[in-house]
């Protein structure tokens, strides 16, 4: 199944990445490599996860702060957001019918 992802989702991912790299040295790469692996297990079994809501599935990211929100569609998965948990929750949610590549 093929995974899109949010333009906004995207710029997420690289501002962890960016952010954790300033935290300490590798600790952006090690962030990135969680993301590579928690989506191929969306994508081998997407909606095997819990549910953030009603169309809203949720994976966690193992030993960060951070989730990815997603739904699965006929022909594709999308990539809403990959939140930090203590941001204020559904900040996102406007990004839902705008979806980039």
């Amino acid at each position: 199944m093929k995974v899109r992802i949010h333009e906004l989702a995207a710029k997420e991912q690289l501002d962890a990445v960016t952010w954790n790299n300033q935290l300490q040295h590798g600790l952006g790469k090690r962030f990135q490599e969680m993301v590579v692996l928690q989506v191929d297990k969306i994508r081998k079994n997407p909606k095997w996860f819990p549910r953030e809501s009603k169309e809203i599935f949720k994976v966690y990211i193992p030993k960060f702060p951070y989730k990815i929100l997603y739904s699965v569609e006929e022909e594709s998965i999308i990539i809403w957001a990959i939140a930090h948990m203590h941001r204020k929750p559904w900040y996102w949610q406007s990004r839902m019918g705008d979806v980039g590549d």
